[in-house]
């Protein structure tokens, strides 16, 4: 009964910090093209950022509850699910999804150096305040760069105009934004504790339950903005989201948690969360090289994916 209390619990706080991140990026996304941002820009960098803020929120709570391994385990967990899973879905509901130039000549690169960074940092098994400083250069870098780019094409803006209509304002934005933010807060919060009292219960580590519960439950945010924007023609907008928010995990989720304390590495990320993060990386922009991404795979992507599943449960 206790087990069934606490998953009912993580399954309700993860619910709500969906909705609210979702609110939150929808009022934000608004925003950001209310003010003239082309939807390029809105994909890969308010949206993205908006949608990772639950699995920034939980990491950062994470460590402040001493559950140091979690941010770590949480944004490997999540920029798989991304990869795979949201990635997969989106290109079998489109058949073909069609890859802009300007994610491989911008966001692919600094996908893979922020990896890369990562992977380097990390061989240590931990993520110190210096490290983390680290990160958060070349994540500025990252946005100041696709801002400066973007802006320079004038013929991409044109056609983000054409496609996205300048939305009008009312106060429900204001609501949303606020509104949003304050759930995301209290509901992550709560995932962390039902995290930790379910992997309690279970006897299993709680970088297992982020890999995969947490990390499912925190990609929503980016499945919702990215199969809305492929199935709305905009491309752009949902990959530039995976690439975006994968980046914005993997140097800011793990990064900014560590100004609150030493972020570790547990041994279940280390010996499969790392390496299917390798695979999933590599994997991703050999499927993408080719401008896009047939339905096919996108089946391979998500067999991938059941694979990680599997590992982490045992059944593999």
């Amino acid at each position: 009964m206790e087990i069934l209390l606490w998953l009912a619990a993580l399954m309700g706080s993860l619910t709500l910090l969906v909705l609210s991140a979702d609110k939150f990026t929808q009022a934000a996304e608004r925003v950001g093209l209310y003010f003239g941002l082309s939807s390029f820009i809105v994909g890969a960098t308010i949206v993205s950022i908006g949608s990772s803020m639950p699995e920034l929120a939980t990491s950062i709570i994470g460590v402040l509850n001493g559950v140091n391994d979690f941010p770590v385990s949480n944004a490997i967990g999540s920029n798989i699910a991304n990869c795979l899973l949201v990635g997969g879905i989106c290109a079998i509901i489109v058949k073909t999804l069609k890859v802009d130039q300007k994610l491989i000549d911008v966001d692919l690169p600094f996908f893979f150096m922020s990896t890369a960074l990562f992977l380097m940092l990390v061989w240590d098994k931990e993520i110190t305040a210096l490290d983390a400083s680290l990160m958060l250069v070349l994540l500025v870098v990252f946005m100041l760069y696709t801002i400066k780019d973007t802006g320079q094409n004038k013929l991409m803006d044109f056609v983000d105009d054409k496609i996205t209509k300048r939305p009008k304002l009312n106060w429900l934005d204001a609501v949303f934004l606020i509104g949003g933010t304050m759930g995301i807060y209290y509901s992550a919060d709560f995932t962390i504790r039902s995290v930790t009292e379910l992997a309690s219960i279970l006897n299993i580590s709680s970088s297992i339950v982020a890999m995969l519960a947490v990390a499912i439950g925190t990609s929503l945010p980016e499945l919702v903005v990215s199969i809305r924007a492929s199935m709305a023609g905009n491309h752009s907008i949902a990959l530039g989201n995976i690439f975006g928010s994968n980046t914005f995990n993997i140097l800011a989720v793990t990064g900014i948690p560590a100004f609150f304390g030493t972020v570790v590495i547990s041994d279940d990320a280390w010996l499969i969360g790392i390496p299917f993060l390798i695979v999933t990386t590599l994997g991703f922009i050999f499927v993408t090289t080719d401008d896009r991404i047939q339905k096919w795979e996108g089946m391979a992507l998500l067999v991938l994916y059941a694979a990680f599943v599997g590992k982490l449960t045992g059944l593999l």
